[in-house]
């Protein structure tokens, strides 16, 4: 509904009322789960803490040992994107690279640490090569400490095959790697620039390349015996390109002992050193030209891929937004609220909400469904894992009771000065942020627990129950409340698509004072190290169909399981 705007004005008083036309409207089912991997990387509400793991550039690697995350999360992305033929328009960052391990160009564990990593974001609305190309974000944002941001676009698909080869590899002639780039999308002086901008950082493991970085065997089986690109291997500036020029690079690609493997060497000559030179000269120059190089190279898809504009914050988003059904002929609706920080103008801010019932008709303060004490950082606030931060937010709780005959259809957001008094309501594109009442999960009624079982031969399998309540507004008008679980057909990677798997819900009582009914299931999840997807909620019969979708199994309390 829209809220007639002479209303709104009366009840905020000196309030400023936000609603531009072409805002970031709330919900968006394709970007919000990636929007929140993105920008809420450590902290606030359920942070997961995934850009955590390049924290300093190697991040949970080991530095001493020769081992950097970002580096290996930038090293998997140009792999997976190298199949691409811009010509024919295959190939590119489609997450083929699972199904490459195993050839000669993708030696290393790289490409195994990294998808181990992501697996288990995989979901309908988060693409393994839309998370690697989140990795790459993440790792050039982390060993850049913020300099170098690169937008993030939804829409990539998953390969279901390996792509053709398609990595360079550096015992190859220069006609052969200028061929492949071409072929990615990259013309010569390109190529030259990509290939400094991923050896910025990390270096040749002696491990996996003996020929190129030779050593001798300390006893250490953690040592990956690295020898690094440059002499900062875990920030991204451009040493790398200053110690080419200035002769005194170590990159074993440059000046290794295996002169046929010194494809480094013969790519930034391969034009008189002119471009590697340009970017010697300035580290601005050097930082701006890699941000393009490595967005392209992240946006380099298939034909049939649409990507989405880039994917940019809500300024202000709830979180965990649901409503509980009462015995007492009241609603409990609760939730989180997440808000930009820099639009906390005083350290007295105030976080108001305003909800409307289903008639439309907007709570003023003085009742019972205004809530004035939103908690400022009770939650903590989110921001990045470096210092330069595109934004960081604070959290607020709320929680009231509203009538059931009022229900709810939306709500607005005020954020008052602590300082001055002055007003801003935050209304969602005009439309108010939508609450869906109709079929809730009722989480206070809910449980999840955790178990094992074992078969013949002795293997043992992690299990995950859910018993779970479901509130539906005037159910007499539906004939069917059904729960959709999503299963990967190729368990374990998460591409090829999934299976989905409707379980019908059991009937259980109305509840009193209400036109609500309440609604049960219990459901075992067999686990593997990928976890449980996001399931949905659907109601079927006369009144339509009417659906919850990807509700987070993490919502819902742990409690110990009973046989």
């Amino acid at each position: 509904m829209i809220f007639p705007r002479a209303v709104l004005l009366a009840l905020a008083g000196t309030s400023v009322w936000i609603s531009v036309s072409g805002e970031k409207v709330w919900p968006d089912a394709k970007t919000d789960y990636l929007e929140y991997l993105l920008y809420e990387q450590t902290g606030g509400f359920s942070s997961i803490g995934i850009a955590g793991f390049v924290t300093n550039c190697f991040g949970i690697g080991n530095a001493t040992e020769g081992e950097s995350f970002g580096a290996e999360w930038l090293r998997n992305a140009y792999h997976d994107m190298a199949t691409a033929d811009v010509v024919a328009g295959t190939g590119g960052m489609d997450a083929s690279i699972v199904y490459e391990m195993d050839r000669p160009e993708n030696v290393g564990h790289a490409f195994p640490e990294t998808l181990a990593t992501f697996v288990g974001l995989a979901s309908t609305r988060s693409s393994l090569a839309d998370l690697f190309a989140l990795a790459t974000i993440f790792a050039v944002g982390a060993c850049s400490n913020g300099t170098m941001i690169i937008p993030l676009r939804q829409g990539r698909l998953d390969a279901r095959e390996a792509g053709p080869p398609g990595v360079p590899e550096p015992q190859e002639d220069l006609a052969s790697h200028t061929a492949a780039f071409a072929r990615q999308g990259f013309n010569a002086t390109e190529m030259i620039a990509l290939v400094a901008c991923g050896h910025t950082i990390g270096g040749v493991h002696g491990v996996d390349f003996p020929e190129i970085a030779p050593f001798v065997d300390n006893g250490n089986p953690l040592d990956e015996h690295t020898i690094s690109f440059d002499s900062t291997p875990h920030f991204f500036e451009n040493r790398v390109a200053t110690e080419f020029v200035g002769n005194t690079s170590q990159n074993p690609l440059v000046s290794g002992p295996n002169v046929t493997t010194r494809s480094d060497e013969r790519i930034f000559n391969s034009d008189g050193g002119v471009t590697i030179g340009r970017m010697a000269a300035s580290n601005d120059y050097f930082v701006s030209t890699c941000t393009t190089l490595l967005e392209r190279m992240i946006n380099t898809v298939p034909k049939e891929v649409v990507l989405s504009d880039p994917i940019d914050f809500y300024p202000v988003k709830p979180r965990f937004v649901h409503t509980e059904v009462n015995i007492n002929g009241t609603m409990t609706f609760a939730g989180t609220v997440r808000i930009e920080s820099g639009l906390l103008t005083s350290t007295n801010s105030q976080v108001r909400l305003h909800v409307a019932g289903q008639n439309g008709q907007i709570c003023s303060r003085s009742t019972p469904c205004s809530v004035a004490n939103g908690v400022l950082n009770q939650r903590g606030q989110a921001t990045c894992v470096y210092t330069t931060c595109p934004a960081t937010f604070s959290f607020f709780d709320f929680s009231l009771n509203i009538p059931v005959e009022q229900g709810l259809s939306s709500f607005t957001i005020e954020i008052i000065d602590g300082d001055t008094g002055a007003s801003v309501i935050y209304d969602n594109g005009g439309n108010g942020f939508p609450v869906e009442e109709t079929l809730q999960p009722q989480y206070e009624l809910s449980t999840q627990s955790n178990f094992f079982t074992s078969d013949s031969s002795g293997h043992v399998f992690s299990n995950q129950q859910l018993n779970i309540t479901v509130a539906v507004l005037n159910a007499e008008q539906f004939n069917n409340v059904t729960a959709i679980f999503y299963r990967p057909k190729n368990a374990g990677v998460l591409q090829g698509g999934w299976n989905l798997e409707p379980v019908e819900l059991t009937l259980s009582h109305k509840v009193e004072l209400s036109n609500y009914t309440l609604y049960t299931l219990s459901y075992t999840y067999t686990a593997d190290a990928i976890g449980a997807h996001p399931f949905d909620l659907v109601a079927t019969g006369p009144g339509g169909r009417i659906s919850n979708e990807f509700i987070e199994w993490t919502n819902f309390r742990f409690v110990p399981h009973v046989e």
